[in-house]
């Protein structure tokens, strides 16, 4: 029996299709290269996208299409950002510079000039940066009677980037500011989950300097029912990290463990980690040593359960190792004994 042979992936199609080109009209071979890109992304290839995305901002240029060239230069910044060569990203926003862009490019690349400041670990500047992306766009907003303000997920979005600043910069009274702007924005939109992690996110803000205002915040956001299990989980392990800037473990690791009961129900393996993460940290400030690994234990059959035997040791074996490394060979084993008599007991 004849087996046909595999089609080529879309990677190699596109970059056929580049190589054919070649020689030929400039605008053809850089559209070419923008599928090619594309196609480099969707399979996680950064720096193919990058290189791509650059030769064809080169060849856009040749043919005066000074917008498309700013998109791809813009494109190239973000990948190169993103696969972490943060030299390669610069590089791309000084082209930008030194190209005539039009004005609306030259504000996208004021929000990737912020992005690379925060990447490089100047949280200040990225700050700075975001707050003048939110100004820019309130000034391209048009200015006649009845005219659409500028796009409410545009400014939500950005407020969240500034937040992410505000939080490195450990500036926590202006990010949850921004994150509260952001929550009202999206909600209005009708993006309740994104509102309501924006929502959690400014009280897990606030609670590093004001775990009562945290508590309260916590609680207006969490006041309506889950949407789901999932939301469910996200709200308990907030709650459980709040708990803990006001230096009350035994709080925060019961709302770690309705985050692991919600995540189980929600068939959610990450979040179920996630809170049991937590529930070890609470139980270890606790001094209770046996639930730090009862909590794992648990874990490991649970994720087996879950994923299979072989991932739910993946994932849990570093997390025991952790454990026994942090407690020493004979508090480690007496935990194990101590939570083996109650399983025995149960």
């Amino acid at each position: 029996m004849t087996t046909m042979p595999e089609p080529p992936s879309a990677t190699a199609a596109a970059r056929q299709q580049v190589a054919d080109l070649r020689g030929g009209d400039p605008a053809g071979l850089a559209e070419a290269l923008e599928q090619l890109a594309t196609a480099a992304m969707d399979e996680g290839d950064l720096g193919a996208a990058a290189a791509a995305l650059e030769e064809a901002a080169g060849l856009w240029e040749r043919t005066r299409e000074a917008e498309r060239q700013g998109f791809c230069l813009l494109l190239a910044a973000t990948a190169q950002r993103l696969r972490g060569d943060l030299g390669a990203a610069r590089h791309n926003l000084e082209r930008a510079a030194a190209a005539d862009l039009p004005e609306a490019v030259r504000r996208a690349f004021g929000m990737e000039r912020a992005e690379q400041a925060l990447a490089a670990g100047d949280a200040q500047a990225a700050y700075e940066g975001f707050g003048a992306a939110l100004e820019a766009l309130d000034a391209a907003a048009p200015e006649a009677p009845g005219a659409a303000a500028p796009d409410a997920l545009v400014r939500a979005r950005i407020l969240q980037r500034r937040a992410a600043a505000a939080l490195a910069a450990q500036r926590w009274y202006d990010a949850a500011g921004d994150l509260m702007d952001a929550e009202e924005l999206l909600f209005a939109h009708g993006a309740h989950d994104e509102a309501e992690a924006a929502a959690l996110g400014a009280a897990l803000a606030v609670a590093h300097v004001a775990p009562d205002t945290a508590e309260r915040v916590w609680e207006a956001a969490t006041a309506p029912a889950p949407r789901d299990g999932a939301a469910a989980a996200r709200r308990a392990v907030a709650g459980g990290r709040i708990a803990l800037h006001a230096d009350d473990p035994a709080r925060a690791l019961r709302r770690f463990d309705e985050g692991r009961r919600a995540a189980l129900d929600a068939a959610d393996p990450i979040a179920y980690l996630a809170a049991v993460q937590e529930a070890v940290g609470a139980a270890e400030l606790l001094g209770d040593d046996a639930t730090a690994y009862a909590r794992l234990a648990t874990a490991w059959a649970t994720l087996g359960d879950l994923l299979g035997r072989e991932l739910g040791r993946h994932l849990v074996r570093p997390l025991l190792d952790g454990l026994r490394e942090r407690l020493g060979p004979r508090r480690f084993a007496a935990a194990r004994t101590a939570y083996e008599a109650r399983a025995d007991g149960a």
